[in-house]
């Protein structure tokens, strides 16, 4: 772990801060998990195909992102792979832009990062997906046993205020656009965009999955993003990769099944990703 912490560390000092923070969490409800499921089958009883398609999926979005280049040219990456408590794999992964394509103004927050609810007058697929993956909570007064209450607020600071135009830097922080419209009705619960947490809606569509994208480069201290994702608790850090592309090199790969007393703290699902 000190190792990779060490590699990601040269990468920020060579390249500079990273630019784009994106968790991509797995969806056991795709259509590729659920064409699967034989008989009386759920997504829960299948973690080996869970792992396989979320692997697929990551693979396909890393291709995009660093080939394609839906945010511009990739100089560098990162990413850990964690399962969360309920067993479902996701990736926290760090992107690094070449100098033409550095997010800079308002106007290029605006273009990659949307913390609004679409039009579903427009774009009805989007607006399904954001209502279904990317609405946090919701909590505080209005579900005061949500997971992320502490003391009475929210650890993530929901609801966040609205906000007509995006702001570059609140005390180290970037402010999304969020401007004030009608609630919707989500479950049981009335929303509007104070509630929905920041994505790329090109990204949504493809990959119908949870993909938060933050701006990375905006967040207080060098090395925070970096090693936010790097500190973990025993057995949740599967797996880490940092990749230069410029010249097509490896500056460090790890990617090696856990073994001896590490191994026996992982639960099934670690196990079904080395061997999918």
């Amino acid at each position: 772990m000190q190792q990779n912490y060490q590699d990601a560390m040269a990468m920020v000092r060579k390249f500079g801060k990273p630019d784009l923070f994106l968790t991509f969490t797995c969806n056991p409800s795709c259509f590729e998990v659920l064409n699967c499921m034989e008989g009386v089958q759920r997504p829960e009883d299948r973690r080996d195909i869970i792992i396989r398609v979320f692997n697929m999926k990551l693979k396909e979005l890393l291709e995009d992102i660093c080939k394609h280049g839906i945010f511009g040219t990739v100089l560098t990456y990162i990413y850990v792979i964690e399962f969360q408590k309920r067993g479902l794999p996701h990736a926290h992964i760090l992107l690094t832009l070449d100098s033409e394509s550095k997010i800079r103004t308002k106007d290029d927050i605006d273009k990659f990062v949307s913390a609004e609810l679409p039009d579903p007058c427009t774009d009805l697929r989007l607006f399904q997906i954001v209502t279904k993956c990317m609405v946090h909570g919701p909590c505080g007064t209005i579900n005061i046993n949500s997971p992320c209450m502490r003391d009475g607020q929210c650890c993530k600071s929901f609801p966040k205020q609205f906000k007509d135009n995006a702001e570059e830097n609140v005390n180290g922080y970037p402010i999304y656009r969020r401007r004030a419209t009608e609630p919707v009705q989500v479950g049981k619960y009335s929303i509007d965009n104070r509630w929905v947490v920041p994505y790329n809606p090109w990204l949504l569509k493809i990959f119908n999955a949870h993909i938060n994208v933050e701006m990375a480069r905006m967040m207080p201290g060098l090395a925070a993003p970096s090693a936010y994702f790097l500190t973990t608790r025993t057995g949740e850090l599967l797996t880490f990769d940092v990749k230069f592309n410029g010249n097509k090199e490896d500056l460090c790969v790890s990617n090696a099944e856990p073994t001896g007393s590490d191994a026996k703290t992982l639960p099934p699902g670690h196990h079904c990703y080395f061997h999918s």
